[in-house]
């Protein structure tokens, strides 16, 4: 018995769930800017894409012939769409890898007017040929030695094999010059796929080649070549969704690992002053609670500010150093200790008795607005807060002593 997944719904249903997955994500793109060519090209590949793997199932091929009443019909459907999707990853190449220009296109004009002459071709030696025997699974082979239908199925495989070639060898290109990663990813996804197309094409070679000697090698087409075929078209939809969603994953992902880090320096801000709403509704997000997190820590500093002393971070900062604290972290707990004795201070029975930050000044001389620590300082603050609350608690015990205050450990 042999495999043949080929012959399974789900085979063809994966790859057309994808390329709608992938479409969808694009379509706020398009919606905004339609006259990218690179959208259009995308679109139109991904669109074809869905469509063809949603023919391509047996069931559904017998259902495209018995609603037309044409036998076979659906193979001049499905190869035609074949051949757009070809000269849309063409065009598609072309147009992501080359800047706007004349040259750019003229080779886009070129690979549509040979596309397009192909599947007038197919059409042509359709409706010419003798296919009154409905195939579903073995069209080309039964095929081969029919006339005009022998031209009808190497017109498409040898469509396929030109832009598999030409496809792969402008992304072997282009790979060398792409820098960033996501886009190297789908690249890389690309040249998988096509390469998987062009085993495609041999193993259906192989088998009209084995039809026009005599020899029956009609299994090559039939069960081995349609897995390749699936597999190239998931590769295509995985690397475009890669190439589209992959730099919105690792955003978000940086957005929620910052809000996470900066959750210690949080829960201290608000003993401080109130937390901010929480994030609800449609704007709610992982960009929204970051911006709410470091507004509430700024609405903390700002309100520390009259109590926060350079001074008093500089020399914890030494005394870290010297314990044999890196500098980037000796920098977190200086900047820890600080902010813990400005809010010491500031629940002390003196702490309402300063005047506003607006109106002072620090050690040097600055407005106290212009010592407000940096985003960089404030994350390396909370990862001390996190991982070294034994060290700045001795620190805080120590500064405070030094100035005369009364440190809550």
């Amino acid at each position: 018995m042999r495999w043949d997944i080929s012959g399974t719904f789900a085979a063809y249903a994966v790859p057309a769930v994808l390329f709608v997955v992938a479409f969808v994500i694009k379509l706020p793109l398009l919606r905004r800017a339609w006259q990218d060519p690179i959208l259009r090209a995308t679109a139109l590949l991904l669109g074809i894409g869905a469509i063809v793997f949603a023919s391509l199932p047996p069931a559904n091929l017998h259902r495209i012939n018995r609603i037309t009443g044409v036998p076979n019909f659906a193979g001049v459907w499905v190869y035609s769409l074949l051949t757009a999707y070809c000269g849309a990853c063409l065009w598609l190449i072309i147009t992501w890898r080359e800047p706007p220009s004349a040259v750019r296109r003229r080779r886009t004009r070129l690979v549509w007017m040979a596309y397009s002459a192909i599947i007038a071709g197919l059409w042509t030696t359709f409706s010419l040929g003798d296919h009154h025997v409905e195939r579903l699974r073995d069209l080309d082979t039964y095929y081969a030695d029919t006339p005009w239908m022998r031209e009808f199925g190497m017109l498409y495989l040898v469509a396929h094999l030109v832009s598999a070639l030409v496809a792969a060898g402008m992304l072997w290109a282009w790979y060398k010059e792409v820098e960033d990663t996501w886009l190297r990813r789908a690249v890389i996804f690309l040249q998988v796929a096509y390469a998987l197309g062009l085993v495609f094409d041999v193993a259906k070679l192989a088998a009209i080649g084995a039809r026009w000697s005599g020899r029956d090698w009609d299994w090559l087409s039939t069960y081995v070549a349609p897995p390749f075929a699936i597999a190239e078209a998931l590769l295509v939809a995985i690397g475009f969704i890669a190439g589209q969603a992959g730099p919105v994953v690792d955003e978000r992902r940086r957005l929620v690992r910052t809000h996470r880090r900066l959750r210690p320096l949080w829960q201290t801000m608000v003993t401080v002053t109130a937390p901010a709403a929480p994030a609800t509704g449609r704007v709610s997000g992982a960009a929204l609670r970051l911006e709410l997190r470091r507004a509430a820590i700024n609405d903390g500093l700002l309100r520390l500010a009259p109590h926060l002393k350079r001074a008093r971070r500089e020399r914890v900062r030494t005394a870290a150093v010297a314990a044999g604290h890196p500098d980037a972290e000796a920098l977190g707990i200086a900047g820890a200790v600080d902010i813990l004795i400005a809010a010491d201070v500031l629940h002390g029975p003196a702490g309402g008795d300063e005047p506003p930050a607006a109106g002072r000044a620090d050690e040097a001389g600055r407005p106290l607005a212009a010592a407000a620590l940096s985003d960089s300082e404030l994350d390396s603050i909370a990862q001390a807060l996190r991982f070294h609350m034994p060290v700045i608690d001795r620190f805080r015990r120590e500064a405070a002593a030094t100035e005369g205050l009364t440190a809550h450990a």
